[in-house]
C-alpha cells in the first residue's frame, strides 16, 4: 500500500512537472516600452495664476502578454494657492505626446508618436477647491504596429477627468491609457477571437516525454503484478 501512495505521489509530481514546463514554455513575453511628453498651453484661456502642470511618466513599459492593459501617461498636477486666490481655465489647450520604442527586443514596426489633445476647464480656489476637469479629443484611429503580425489600438477612458485640489492626493490626477493588442489578421478580438499559439515543438516533445513515461512507468507495474498473481 505504501508503495502505491509512493508510485501515485511520483505519478503526480511528473504531470505537474510537465504540465508547468509546457505552461511556462508556451508563455510568450509582449512587453511595450513607450515615452511620454506633454505640455499645458497656460497662455490662453487662463486667469489668474497658471497652478496646473502635466508631469509625464517617460520610459515605461505595458505588458500586453495577458492582453488589453493600462498604461499611465502622467498626471495633472495641481499646486496649492493661499485662501482667496483663485484661477480660472477657459478652454485651456493641453496636448500629450505618446510615443512607443520597442516591443519586446525589437523596435516598434511603426513608432509614430499618438498626439493627445485636449482642454482644461473650471476653476482652483484656495488650497482645496477645484472644478478643473480635463477634456480630451477623440483620440485619432492609428493602430500601433508592433511587429509585423501584431498591432494594438490606443484609446481613452470616455469623459472628462477631474482634477483633484492640493489638499488631495498632492493634487495629482493621473492619466492613463488603455493599450489593446491584435493579431494584424484579426483586428477585433473581442468578437472574433483568434487561434491559440501553437506550441513551440519543444514544449511538444516535453510533453510527449511526460506522457510516454508515464505509460512506461504503468507497464512496468501490471506486468509486476502480473507476475505476483
Amino acid at each position: 500500500m505504501r508503495k502505491s501512495k509512493g508510485w501515485l505521489g511520483l505519478r503526480t509530481a511528473v504531470i505537474a512537472l510537465g504540465l508547468v514546463a509546457w505552461t511556462a514554455t508556451g508563455a510568450q513575453a509582449a512587453r511595450l516600452n513607450y515615452n511620454v511628453s506633454g505640455q499645458i498651453d497656460p497662455a490662453h484661456g487662463v486667469s489668474g495664476t497658471n497652478v496646473v502642470s502635466f508631469v509625464p511618466i517617460t520610459a515605461n513599459t505595458a505588458d500586453l502578454s495577458s492582453g488589453a492593459t493600462n498604461a499611465g501617461l502622467g498626471n495633472f498636477v495641481l499646486a496649492p494657492q493661499a485662501d482667496g486666490k483663485s484661477t480660472t481655465y477657459k478652454d485651456t489647450p493641453f496636448k500629450i505626446t505618446f510615443l512607443p520604442s520597442t516591443y519586446d527586443t525589437s523596435s516598434v514596426a511603426n513608432n509614430a508618436p499618438i498626439v493627445l489633445t485636449g482642454l482644461l476647464n473650471g476653476m482652483s480656489k484656495g488650497p482645496s477647491s477645484s472644478t478643473i476637469q480635463a477634456t480630451f479629443d477623440k483620440v485619432p484611429g492609428t493602430l500601433i504596429a508592433l511587429d509585423k503580425n501584431t498591432s494594438a489600438s490606443f484609446t481613452l477612458p470616455t469623459g472628462p477627468l477631474l482634477l483633484v485640489p492640493s489638499t488631495t492626493n498632492s493634487g495629482i490626477s493621473s492619466v492613463q491609457g488603455l493599450i489593446n493588442p491584435s493579431s494584424a489578421l484579426n483586428p477585433n478580438p473581442t468578437t472574433n477571437p483568434s487561434e491559440a499559439p501553437v506550441p513551440e515543438p519543444s514544449t511538444i516533445a516535453l510533453f510527449l516525454t511526460t506522457v510516454g513515461g508515464l505509460g512506461f512507468r504503468r507497464y512496468v507495474l501490471a506486468r509486476r503484478a502480473q507476475s505476483r498473481a
